[in-house]
């Protein structure tokens, strides 16, 4: 589903991020560790194409991402990738459904009324669709944002820091979530996370690879800061040259 050989990224000024070789076998999740500057919010940038590959291979769902183009990376994001941010960014001034259409939308397509209420559905949230943001719980703001990037089927949802501000009930929650939509939409998950609770909670399960990064790097946040964007809009997630 994806992997990595020989791959590396330099920010300018700064020392090469080097990334040791890694496949992730075939129906299985990822848990992606890594404390702040050991290259995490990098390789999430890298595995969601939001930083071209400098060096190496890095394939995801079928695509060597080194062979791709800006546009070509777009396309492939939007068409691949379903990302729930570590702030969840809803608009206030949607409405639930309002806010899974939102990407669409923003891309100059029609909403898919049908496949949002599907989702609604199947997360227990159907009553919502008409509330805004600020009417709902914690819990229930991320099974909307989950709802959201889910909506064009994605091949690969990336959740980064699911339990950040959560307690031990809502974390487990959350982590059940995000494995029974992952089972359901038949996906493979990223959780990217420092969290010890989220590393016990997955770490008997058979099905989830655990993968430590132990490099430092100096992106500063600011790779961070552009995949908290990731699952706003479609005017961030997906604009040609958002990176330059």
């Amino acid at each position: 589903m994806l992997g990595w050989q020989g791959l590396a990224h330099r920010y300018a000024g700064g020392a090469e991020i080097a990334y040791d070789d890694f496949e992730l076998p075939e129906r299985h999740h990822l848990l992606l560790r890594g404390a702040s500057g050991s290259g995490k919010s990098t390789l999430l940038a890298l595995l969601s194409g939001l930083l071209r590959v400098q060096a190496g291979e890095l394939h995801v769902a079928g695509t060597e991402l080194q062979g791709l183009n800006p546009r070509a990376l777009d396309a492939w994001r939007g068409a691949t990738l379903g990302v729930v941010p570590q702030r969840l960014h809803l608009s206030d001034a949607l409405t639930v459904a309002g806010n899974l259409a939102l990407p669409a939308l923003a891309a100059g397509q029609g909403a898919d009324t049908a496949r949002a209420a599907e989702l609604l559905a199947a997360l227990d949230i159907a009553d919502l669709a008409e509330r805004r943001p600020h009417q709902l719980s914690v819990g229930q703001a991320q099974r909307v944002a989950l709802a959201r990037a889910l909506m064009r089927k994605p091949r690969l949802l990336l959740a980064d820091e699911p339990s950040a501000n959560l307690d031990d009930e809502h974390t487990l929650h959350m982590l059940a979530l995000l494995l029974d939509a992952a089972e359901r939409e038949h996906c493979t998950l990223v959780i990217a996370s420092h969290d010890a609770r989220v590393v016990e909670a997955l770490g008997s399960r058979d099905d989830v690879v655990e993968l430590s990064l132990r490099g430092r790097s100096d992106d500063g946040g600011s790779m961070a800061s552009r995949l908290a964007g990731l699952g706003r809009d479609r005017t961030t997630f997906w604009s040609p040259g958002s990176l330059s």
